[in-house]
Order: structure tokens, then C-alpha cells, then sequence
């Protein structure tokens, strides 16, 4: 997953399906914290769906669980991104109505795609057919990262939290995303609360999430408080230790400090382990990035302060 970033075993047992949740987002009550790769999750996709099949078949007649069946066949041999692939849902969609799986199906390719208001469309059906809140929550994360709609994600992750204290989607706790969200608006007092008590949530659970140490360090960056900014940063890097972006900001904090010469060799370093992928490794930093996440364009336009 992370380089250096170690998860207790008792939270890699209590796992399934939350990673692959980047692709299918399947309703489970087993959920996997471990990282797979892209192409294994697309390969389990249809494994997943027929072993659901039994569930959403059992009030169809012989004739319409043949076609279903055969529609999710065919399904299986083409692209999640295809359109292909969305005329097949549309199709299983006529035969059953209220599965909420197959409209939040339709809905997240397009999102990965950057087709966000077609996407919503799906989404909303989804959360509408929904009675578990499992796709409500989903799609507040998508207004946070993918839509960058900060506003409407904070309010649907406020209403969660009064109903699941210790709620969580892709990978982290409500209060990580809507620490986001107040982060995107400037909103520091308030991101800064809500993304320490992402960390207590892991911490509770033996962990230390570097992304969140990360941000920790950025709003202490942004408030000027670059010597805490920095030892955050270096939080961050115990538990990643090659993690681009931490030591981007961690030298634009020495600059801060007039730490010059130390800053020059944290830039460079920074810009090596970008170059060799050492940045976000989140499942869906493949599709959409993540606040003040670094670029070239970023080692780039900073060089001159280097120099």
C-alpha cells in the first residue's frame, strides 16, 4: 500500500471489499483495508456480481434470470468505461428496477471519467433505492474529491456522522473528508479539527495514516506555522518514507525558516521519488487528484525558490 505504512493484523483480518469498493462498491459487511492491483479488481468484478446474482434474481422467473445471467456475461468481456458496457446496465436495469447496485454502476465509471453531472444522475437513483446509506455515503465522497462540490459533501457527511460516529468510506473516517472540504474552502480552525480527529479515530485502532499527518502539516503550512508544519511532515515520512508530496511541503516550510541548503536537498529528493511514483497511492488518485497533491508543473514553477 504505502511504503513503510504498516497496518495491525487485526485490521487486515476485519477486511474484504472496501479496496475493491474503488471499482464495485459492493454492499458488505466485510471490508479489506489492503491495496489490490487495478487489474485484479477489475478480473474479481464479475466473480463478485455472479456470486450476488442468487440475491437479485430471486424474484424473477426462469426466463428473465437466463437473460440476466447473459447480460452479465456479456457485460463481464467489456470495458467498465465503455459505453458498451453502460448499455448493458441500462438493459439489466430493465430487469431489475430497484437494485441500487447497478445505478451506482452506471454512475461510477462516469465519474472516473469526469462526466460528474451524468454521473450524479445514476448516483442519485442509487441513494434513492438505497436503505442502508452505503451509496449516501459514497456519494458524499464523490462530491468531495470528484466534484469538488465542498458544500453539498459536508452537509451529507454531517447528517451521516449524527447517525454512524465512527463511520467510514474509501478508506478513511468521515471527519478525514470533511477536513478536506474545509480545507478547499480555507477553512484551516475548522479542517484542522476535523482531521485531528481523523487521527484519533486511528489511532484508536493502531494506526497512523501518513496522508492525514500530511494534511496536518499542510494546514499548519498555510497558517504560517511552518515548524509544526514540519514535524508533521516528518510524521507523515516515518510512516511513507518517500512520499513526494510530504517533502515538497516540508521544504517549502525550511525555505519559510531560511533552512535553505536543508530545503535544496529536500526539493531534490522530493522530485526524485515523484519521478519514481512515490506520490498519492490512493486507489482513486488513478482518476482524480487530491488536494495540493504535487505535479511537475508544481517542481517546475517552484524550482526558482531553489536556487
Amino acid at each position: 500500500m504505502y511504503k513503510g505504512y504498516r497496518l495491525s493484523e487485526k485490521l487486515k483480518q476485519k477486511c474484504f471489499v472496501q479496496r475493491l469498493a474503488n471499482c464495485v462498491y459492493l454492499r458488505t459487511d466485510i471490508i479489506i483495508k489492503d491495496s489490490l492491483p487495478m487489474k485484479i479488481v477489475f478480473l474479481l468484478f464479475p466473480v463478485i456480481i455472479f456470486s450476488q446474482s442468487r440475491t437479485m434474481t430471486k424474484d424473477l422467473n426462469d426466463v428473465q434470470k437466463k437473460i440476466f445471467m447473459n447480460l452479465l456475461k456479456e457485460d463481464a468481456k467489456v470495458s467498465v468505461f465503455s459505453v458498451q458496457h453502460q448499455l448493458y446496465l441500462d438493459s439489466i436495469i430493465t430487469i431489475v428496477p430497484k437494485e441500487a447496485f447497478f445505478w451506482q454502476q452506471k454512475a461510477m465509471p462516469l465519474f472516473k471519467q469526469r462526466k460528474y453531472e451524468l454521473g450524479m444522475e445514476y448516483l442519485n437513483k442509487a441513494v434513492e433505492l438505497d436503505t442502508t446509506d452505503h451509496y449516501k455515503e459514497y456519494r458524499a465522497f464523490i462530491k468531495c474529491l470528484f466534484q469538488k462540490n465542498y458544500t453539498g459533501a459536508l452537509s451529507e457527511f454531517e447528517e451521516l456522522s449524527k447517525k454512524y460516529e465512527s463511520g467510514t468510506v474509501m478508506d478513511h473516517p468521515y471527519s478525514f473528508w470533511m477536513a478536506l472540504c474545509y480545507l478547499q474552502m480555507n477553512r484551516f480552525d475548522l479542517s484542522r479539527q476535523y482531521m485531528e480527529k481523523a487521527v484519533a479515530f486511528g489511532r484508536k485502532r493502531d494506526f497512523v495514516n501518513p496522508y492525514e499527518m500530511f494534511y496536518l502539516g499542510v494546514i499548519e503550512y498555510e497558517t504560517d506555522n511552518y515548524s509544526k508544519a514540519a514535524a508533521y511532515f516528518d510524521v507523515s515520512l516515518k510512516y511513507y518514507k518517500d512520499f513526494a508530496d510530504a517533502k515538497y511541503y516540508k521544504a517549502m516550510s525550511l525555505l519559510k525558516m531560511n533552512k535553505n541548503e536543508e530545503a535544496k536537498v529536500l526539493f531534490q529528493e522530493s522530485k526524485e521519488n515523484f519521478e519514481k511514483g512515490n506520490s498519492f497511492n490512493e486507489g482513486n488518485s488513478l482518476y482524480e487528484s487530491f488536494p495540493y497533491q504535487v505535479f511537475r508543473f508544481t517542481y517546475a514553477y517552484s524550482e526558482k525558490y531553489f536556487k
